[in-house]
């Protein structure tokens, strides 16, 4: 299981007010064999003066 929080404060940006962004993910990584796995992650991103947002991924990974 992973799982990551970021909250940013940006005061006195030139391009307007005060923001603050709020971005969680989780995801998973499944090992297949010993050099190959797959991956999902799922994202929800937040700045105050806009509405939620999500996405997603999904991925396999091999490694030579």
């Amino acid at each position: 299981m992973l799982a990551g929080y970021a909250h940013t404060r940006r005061s006195g940006s030139l391009v307007g007010a005060d923001r603050d962004r709020n971005t969680l993910s989780v995801g998973y990584d499944y090992l297949l064999s010993k050099r190959t796995d797959l991956y999902t992650i799922a994202m929800s991103d937040k700045i105050n003066t806009a509405s939620r947002a999500a996405s997603f991924g999904l991925g396999l990974r091999h490694k030579f």
